[in-house]
């Protein structure tokens, strides 16, 4: 059975700025994990859970990483996921560690450089069901690579994942749509990143309402507009932004289109 994503982290300078903006933005409400020693704070969107903020680790500030959404990815063992995922070329940056009454959890680079977690649920733990169109949630996981063939053969032989669909991006190349079954929802696409993008990185589309009011009320935020709102194949809008502490993400409207 394929793996999927599971969850989704902010690791970002000022945690309660964070939780103000995409409580605004998002409609997504923050409570504290119980453990108050791990100064983590739950994401909710209004159907349940769907990810948390920390404050970014002072070894990955070392390794020069910026604030940042990270991605996390359910899987059946994360000693096994790591050892594979290191066979075929990823680099361990954390883990694997238990995280009491949650599960195993690792962070790894892919062979082109993009950033991603793994979790091993712990008994008994499914870990969130909602629908991903749901508001509030990630509905698509997009990976603008430095190598998007490298990437899709590491990633598809780690977790499972088949192509369900290709379009033509000119001199960007094919954009490869994924999922976990080849007649099923796609998770999200790969591929070639922009010259002006530093790294490989991940990129991940929360569901709005209204992608146009979103762009507008990130600026009113505080936060910056890099993209959009714009209508995409297929059916649907989108926009990319920056937050007030310049964190990348996206956020989708589905079926919508430009008045």
């Amino acid at each position: 059975m394929a793996s999927t994503w599971a969850w989704y982290e902010l690791m970002t300078l000022d945690t309660a700025a964070a939780v103000e903006f995409y409580g605004n933005l998002l409609g997504l409400t923050a409570s504290a994990w119980p453990d108050p020693a791990m100064n983590y704070t739950v994401l909710s969107s209004p159907s349940g859970a769907m990810g948390g903020v920390a404050v970014l680790p002072e070894e990955a500030k070392a390794m020069g990483a910026p604030p940042h959404w990270l991605g996390v990815v359910g899987v059946a063992s994360a000693a096994d996921t790591v050892a594979r995922a290191e066979a075929l070329g990823a680099r361990l940056l954390m883990g694997p560690f238990p995280i009491p009454n949650v599960g195993t959890y690792a962070t790894l680079a892919d062979p082109t450089g993009a950033a991603f977690s793994i979790l091993e649920a712990a008994p008994g733990d499914s870990g969130p069901a909602a629908n991903p169109q749901d508001m509030g949630r990630v509905s698509w996981n997009e990976l603008w690579s430095s190598d998007p063939d490298r990437a899709w053969a590491f990633y598809s032989e780690l977790f499972g994942w088949v192509e369900t669909g290709t379009m033509d991006m000119g001199p960007q190349g094919t954009y490869r749509m994924y999922g976990p079954t080849r007649e099923g929802q796609s998770l999200g696409g790969i591929a070639m990143k922009m010259p002006e993008q530093p790294v490989s990185a991940w990129a991940f589309y929360f569901n709005v309402a209204n992608a146009d009011a979103a762009m507008a009320q990130v600026v009113e935020l505080g936060g910056k507009v890099i993209m959009g709102p714009m209508d995409v194949p297929g059916g649907g809008r989108m926009g990319m932004a920056l937050d007030p502490q310049g964190v990348h993400f996206a956020v989708y409207t589905h079926g919508a289109k430009a008045s």
